[in-house]
Parts: C-alpha cells; sequence; structure tokens
C-alpha cells in the first residue's frame, strides 16, 4: 500500500474509535469527541481532495479514473455539506447531545460513515494506489 492511503486508512480507524466512544459518553465528554470527530472527518475531506485532484492531474490517470475522482469529490462534498456538518453544529453543545434526537440522528450519521469508508477502501482507494499513492 502507498503512505497516502494508509494514511487515510488510519484516519478512517481514528473516526471509528470516535465513533465508538460516542455510545458510552454524554454531556460535555460527548460533545467534545463530536468536535475531535468534525476536526478530523474535515481535515480527512481536505487531504482526500488534494490528493484526488493531484492524481487527476497525473499523465497516467486515465479518463475511467478520472470520471470515478470526480464523482467521489462530488458526493463527499455533498455528504459533508448536506449531512455532516448540519449534525456537526446541532449536536455541538451538551444539551443537544442528551437530547431524544441526538440517537437517531447519531446511528444515521454512524451507518453512513461506515459505508463510505468501506466505499472508499474497497473501491477508491485501490485505484489511488495504483497511481502510486
Amino acid at each position: 500500500m502507498g503512505a497516502t492511503v494508509d494514511g487515510f486508512k488510519a484516519t478512517h480507524q481514528a473516526a471509528a474509535g470516535l465513533l465508538g466512544q460516542v455510545d458510552s459518553q454524554s454531556g460535555q465528554e460527548r460533545a467534545n469527541t463530536l468536535n475531535s470527530l468534525k476536526e478530523a472527518l474535515v481535515a480527512h475531506i481536505g487531504e482526500e481532495n488534494t490528493v484526488i485532484k493531484e492524481a487527476m492531474g497525473k499523465a497516467d490517470a486515465d479518463e475511467s479514473f478520472k470520471s470515478a475522482a470526480q464523482t467521489f469529490l462530488d458526493e463527499l462534498g455533498k455528504i459533508a455539506e448536506t449531512a455532516l456538518m448540519p449534525f456537526f453544529d446541532k449536536y455541538s453543545s451538551a444539551d443537544a447531545v442528551d437530547s431524544d434526537d441526538f440517537a437517531n440522528e447519531f446511528g444515521g450519521i454512524k451507518s453512513a460513515l461506515a459505508d463510505r469508508i468501506a466505499f472508499e477502501e474497497g473501491k477508491f482507494y485501490p485505484e489511488l494506489e495504483k497511481l502510486g499513492y
């Protein structure tokens, strides 16, 4: 595996660990963990965007990869804008993370992130590795 993809996978593991911690926490501790998760995911998305755009510009990147990469970037941006950021903004306080709505919405976010991680690691990262990442 390439160092970049290894780093991305390490970030996924760290995010999964934070997701697991949230279930056993409450109040300010839970809000702090969610904030750490938000910061990690925002940084990760930024890194992915930079690497993918660079990979799309490589001479040996074929049109199939470029098309898949653009779809990947578009989807990631939409997920961040419509789901992740609104969730993190809504549940940024101790009171909010202990509300009745939190558990349902967190379950959805947790599931969506698990699905996205599986997709990235199973389908997209192998393509990045072929290009030396």
